[in-house]
Formats: C-alpha cells, structure tokens, sequence
C-alpha cells in the first residue's frame, strides 16, 4: 500500500499540495467549504480547463500555443454575434468550434507543413486573433445573448455547474483519444522523439497539424463557454489566461519539451490554481501579493515534477 501511495505521488506529484491547500484553506477561512465557493471556483474555471486541455496536447508533442488565450476571445465575439443575429444557441456553438478550427489549421499548416517555429508562429496569431475580437465586438461586450444561454451558466447538475460537466466531458473525451487510440500515441512518441517516429513511418507533419487543431477546437469550445458563465461575449475575455493556462499545465507536471505529462495532471494543475487563488482571495491577500505566492508555487511545482520525473527514468 505504501509503494502504491509513494507511486502516485510521483505521477501526480501536486496531488498532495492541492489536498494541503484544501485542507489549510477550508481550516483559515470558514467560507472555503461552503457551497457557493465551491461552484463559484468550478464555474469560474471551466474555460481555464478546457483550454488547458488543449494546451496539454500542444506541450506533449513538443509544441506550444501562444494563441489559445485570444482564440477564446475571438470565438467568443463571433460565436455572440452569432447568436445576438439567430438566437440560435446551436449556431453559435458551431460557429464558436469553427472560428477555433480555422485559427487551429492555421496554426497546425505553417508549423508542421511550412516549418515555422512555433513559439513566434503562434505569438503572431495570438495577436490576429485579438485584433479579430476587438474589431469585430468594437472593444465593447456583444449584446443579445439568449437567455437559454445565460440560464446554462447558472444550471447545476447533481450540484455541479452545467458548465463544469463541459468541461469533464473534453477532459474524458480527450483522455480517451490520447491514451486509446494510434493518434493519442502517435502524439507521445513525436514528443519524445521526433525522429524516432518518422521512422516508425508516423506522418508527424498529419499529426502536428491535428494537434494544433484540436487545441483550436478546445479554445473555441472555452470562448463558447465562456458566454455562459460572463452573461455576455466580452472581446478581452481571454487577454489574462494564458499564463494561468501555461502555469496549470506546467503546474500539473506536463513538460513543454514533450513526451511527459497527462492530462490528468493538468486537471490537478487547473484544480490546485483555482484552489489557491480562491483562497488567497478569501483570505484577504492583496492581488499583487498573490501573483508572486503563484510564481513561486509554479516555480516550485515545475521543479518537483522534474526531480521526480528524472527518479522514475
């Protein structure tokens, strides 16, 4: 029972801080543990999930995408315009997914077919799709979002927010493609060793180009979300999470040189940042003062899951 115990705190080495925060949080202040902050934390962070999510796939192979934080932002505008014009909440899912899906293969073609790097690659769609978001919406919040769809941001099912079963059904979805079918280890090899899957005969180029479409796909899908739980589409909804995004799946112990990490870990990534920032707030620390409690604690995490990581090989 030990070894299994000591297993899996070296697979998921921030499970054991996420549960110490919880524990000292719900200890310091008497509001961490009630109901309402625990649906306010799992709502406000639904769109950082399914957006970290993404981000995983892009860090396991070896990649990274800047663009995903305004990829939120712009499928959010449309998907708001969309739905301000039909009162279609369906169009403007689909709409949402596509605006993600275009920025995606846009990515996807001038990294793995043109050979771009991806770092700056994705920086300068970052920046397309920011500009697309605030010419689109004007710099102001899109008006007419049915109410259907604001009614879906304070839905609870079995006590859990609409928005959060959104977010579990991408991370299972997810977690089934990468660790059950060839694409899902097609990913993990070319993140471990590009040339070795080449010669393994896997299309690495096939296969970027689909990862950075599917994270695309997850950025609509949060921008969609993100209507839901704001009330309204707002063109700079996605300009402050990048660095959680990144922080979650670093945090979780994904590394960005590829081949290590689960999405798993960046569900306990995502849930231990939300944790801290919930109760940093409930305990009355200054913003500024919690922004350097994160680095730190990123700085710690990253270098905890490295040292474990080098144990296990």
């Amino acid at each position: 029972m030990i070894k299994a115990l000591s297993d899996s705190v070296r697979s998921y080495p921030v499970a054991p801080v996420l549960v110490a925060l919880f524990v000292g949080f719900s200890l310091f202040s008497p509001y961490f543990l009630t109901t309402g902050n625990i649906e306010a934390m799992l709502t406000a962070n639904s769109v950082v999930l399914i957006a970290s999510i993404g981000m995983t796939l892009v860090f396991l192979m070896g990649g990274i995408d800047l663009s995903i934080s305004t990829v939120i932002s712009a499928s959010a505008v449309i998907a708001g315009l969309v739905m301000a014009a039909s009162g279609s909440v369906l169009l403007g899912a689909l709409a949402a997914m596509l605006v993600g899906l275009c920025f995606g293969l846009l990515n996807g073609l001038l990294i793995g077919v043109l050979g771009l790097t991806p770092f700056i690659t994705t920086m300068a769609t970052q920046l397309i799709a920011r500009g697309v978001a605030f010419v689109l919406s004007k710099g102001i919040a899109v008006q007419g979002t049915p109410y259907s769809m604001m009614d879906f941001g304070f839905l609870s099912i079995a006590g859990v927010p609409a928005v959060t079963w959104a977010g579990l059904l991408v991370v299972a979805l997810c977690l089934l493609a990468l660790t059950q079918t060839d694409w899902g280890r097609h990913v993990m090899l070319i993140g471990s060793n590009r040339n070795a899957a080449r010669y393994a005969g896997i299309n690495v180029r096939l296969t970027e180009v689909s990862v950075y479409a599917v994270s695309g796909v997850l950025g609509g899908i949060a921008g969609f979300i993100s209507i839901a739980t704001l009330g309204n589409a707002i063109p700079g909804v996605g300009d402050t999470l990048l660095l959680i995004i990144i922080g979650a799946v670093v945090l979780g112990g994904t590394t960005m040189e590829g081949g290590e990490g689960s999405i798993a870990r960046t569900v306990l990534g995502v849930g231990l940042l939300s944790v801290l920032i919930s109760g940093l707030n409930l305990i009355g620390i200054a913003f500024y003062d919690q922004l350097i409690i994160q680095g730190l604690l990123i700085f710690f995490g990253t270098w905890l899951s490295m040292k474990l990581s080098t144990r296990r090989h």
